[in-house]
């Protein structure tokens, strides 16, 4: 995966001078801006199903959200 994302021009990869064991990775311009681009689609998405939620109704349904997340990475621990 980080082949293509270094192909894709989205990485770089750079040895770490103190320690040559460690290969360290940076996001590219390219990818900070599609990031920007990413979140701008995800805000727009917010607004269209969350319309008609109130501030406290997006924040509990979001706790909520992660409690499921929690019980189902606990269940994987069983």
């Amino acid at each position: 995966m980080l082949e293509r994302m270094e192909k894709s021009g989205l990485i770089r990869r750079e040895q770490d001078q103190q320690d040559k064991r460690k290969t360290l990775l940076y996001l590219t311009e390219k990818a900070h801006k599609l990031k920007v681009d990413y979140d701008d689609v995800s805000a727009g998405m917010g607004r269209i199903y969350y319309k008609g939620f109130s501030e406290n109704e997006i924040v509990q349904f979001e706790s909520y959200l992660e409690r499921i997340q929690k019980n189902l990475e606990g269940w994987r621990e069983e």
